[in-house]
């Protein structure tokens, strides 16, 4: 596969990973401020399930990343990969990224990210939004890939 279209199935996939953070976002704003955003549940779950499956497939790679490896994984899409190291690389600038999902890992997070307890709202929030500029700025790259330099 050519480095275009790698760089255009991944802010694709990006695009649909933002579009579940704001689903996400927006319910859990509404709710702090008492509303109980019910018939949006189910978008809110589908808008879940995503961002689950995500972190299980970058939780893998942010692994093998934080020992060093550098051997390629079968059916990773490499700028996947490249999102991985990213990753790692926020984990370890705590002055701009400290958020929960940054600060204690893609796996307690993922369990934060299911709680239906007020206090974890806004620690979610705050990790959503940071991830989000993580990949705003994976996607940034892909951009200009695609469309090069304007």
């Amino acid at each position: 596969m050519s480095v275009q279209w790698l760089a255009v199935q991944s802010f694709q996939h990006n695009q649909e990973l933002l579009a579940a953070i704001n689903k996400i976002s927006i319910h859990l704003r509404l709710q702090l401020e008492g509303n109980e955003d019910s018939e949006r549940a189910g978008e809110v779950n589908t808008a879940r399930e995503l961002l689950s499956s995500f972190f299980r497939e970058l939780e893998t790679l942010v692994i093998v990343t934080e020992r060093g490896e550098e051997v390629p994984v079968l059916g990773v899409n490499p700028r996947l990969r490249q999102l991985a190291r990213s990753f790692v690389t926020a984990k370890r600038n705590s002055h701009r990224f400290h958020s929960s999902l940054f600060r204690k890992g893609v796996t307690c997070f993922q369990q934060l990210l299911n709680s239906d307890r007020r206090e974890d709202r806004t620690a979610i929030l705050e990790s959503l939004e940071e991830l989000r500029v993580l990949l705003e700025e994976h996607m940034h790259v892909d951009a200009e890939r695609v469309l090069g330099e304007i």
